[in-house]
């Protein structure tokens, strides 16, 4: 019995150092070009870590696309990525989860002609700037615009960043340029105050957006950029991307917990294209859920995240998921370990009233004198036994008992002998 309560206590230690460590002080996330807007959000991501004591290391990438290969790699160290809806592959989820949708991003087309530009259609033909390879943009463009029969030649594509595209098309090198942007950057600013360059407005956006998965369809409302001027002067309709968090399931449960906490304070707030609290979203995803987001969403923080630190959270979290199976493994053990002392505290009172019982049997089949001698002897023998007994507290009871055993066996033999 002792070496299986050696062995299920050694099982239990082996479990708690490896199956449920305490969640590391560091990892990991894709967070695409430097100063984009991927990037800047996961250095507010890592300023909200940072009060738990969690060093968020960003790795800048190409964009969407790498992030995504980078998580899948996990010889990359790579354990969370911000990433475009529509390239996730069957196998991901495997290895990935999602921990929501996090933000829509709006992409614009901005093109020059001197007749309004409406219907994806009308691009066939053109000299195209849609991003450079690695960014997201690009493969959900080109799967746009094969949907609505504009990707074929004599279209022409022109590898060019989002600023140097913005360029070449005021020099008109190009004839559009596509590009995800908030309202806010130069580089929108930029386009919009170009002379001859006009925002398309997508009309087919709904259709789109219910054709190609990752696309989503949001309104640029009048005068939302600049009210004073009326930029833009009509309600546009834009193509948006579906923008989430994923991180890899063997990322621990706890620092999940905190990207969604920092995820819900860095994008509830209400936006040009979202209403308050609607990100981050148990949304359709290209991924399941985590069990963690899952968990998040539907039922919030426990009572000790609540009202407790990281770390304390997670130490009791540690303890509740040990210590009571510990515990409910250790009640049968322990009402054994009861038995088994008692029997070892009072198997010396046992043989002895065992000795004597004896000794009574014999005399009442046979009161023969002869043997009285020897009966004496045996009964001096037990009472010496009796005299040097030593026993604990509880079990002081027993030891009266034996003694009143053996003067009832004295006392029989002593009628015996008269």
């Amino acid at each position: 019995m002792l070496a299986a309560t050696a062995i299920l206590l050694a099982g239990l230690y082996i479990t708690y150092r490896l199956v449920d460590p305490l969640p590391p002080r560091h990892f990991v996330i894709a967070a695409g070009i430097a100063d984009s807007g991927y990037d800047h959000f996961a250095k507010r991501y890592a300023r909200i870590l940072a009060r738990d004591g969690v060093d968020l290391e960003i790795r800048n990438t190409a964009g969407a696309v790498e992030n995504l290969d980078l998580l899948r790699d996990p010889a990359s160290k790579v354990q969370a990525a911000l990433t475009t809806l529509g390239f996730a592959q069957p196998g991901d989820a495997d290895h990935l989860a999602s921990l929501g949708g996090v933000f829509d991003a709006p992409i614009f087309v901005f093109y020059k002609s001197a007749q309004p530009v409406t219907q994806l259609a009308q691009l066939r033909g053109k000299r195209l700037a849609i991003g450079t390879a690695g960014t997201s943009v690009r493969p959900l463009i080109l799967q746009v615009l094969k949907a609505a029969g504009a990707a074929d030649a004599p279209t022409r594509f022109v590898d060019l960043d989002y600023d140097r595209a913005v360029d070449a098309l005021i020099a008109g090198e190009i004839d559009v340029a596509i590009f995800p942007s908030q309202l806010d950057t130069g580089l929108l600013r930029r386009a919009l105050a170009a002379p001859d360059v006009r925002l398309m407005n997508v009309a087919q956006a709904e259709a789109v957006a219910k054709t190609v998965s990752g696309i989503k369809r949001v309104v640029l409302w009048q005068g939302l950029i600049d009210l004073t001027r009326d930029i833009p002067d009509a309600d546009v309709n834009l193509l948006a991307s579906g923008n989430s968090l994923l991180v890899r399931k063997d990322l621990h449960p706890a620092l999940q917990y905190l990207l969604l906490e920092a995820i819900r304070e860095v994008h509830s707030a209400p936006g040009p294209f979202n209403r308050l609290g609607e990100f981050p979203a148990e949304q359709p995803n290209d991924l399941p859920l985590s069990a963690t987001a899952q968990s998040f969403y539907r039922s919030g923080p426990t009572f000790w995240q609540r009202y407790t630190s990281f770390w304390l959270t997670s130490l009791v979290d540690r303890i509740l998921f040990f210590v009571v199976p510990v515990v409910v493994a250790l009640i049968p053990i322990i009402g054994f370990a009861s038995r088994l002392y008692r029997w070892l505290a009072v198997r010396r009172i046992v043989r002895l009233h065992r000795a004597l019982g004896g000794l009574e049997r014999e005399l009442a089949q046979s009161e023969d004198k002869a043997q009285l001698a020897q009966h004496q002897a045996r009964l001096s023998e037990i009472e010496s036994a009796v005299g040097t007994l030593k026993v604990a507290p509880p079990f002081e009871l027993d030891l009266h008992r034996l003694r009143i055993h053996l003067r009832m066996v004295q006392e029989h033999l002593n009628r015996v002998a008269s």
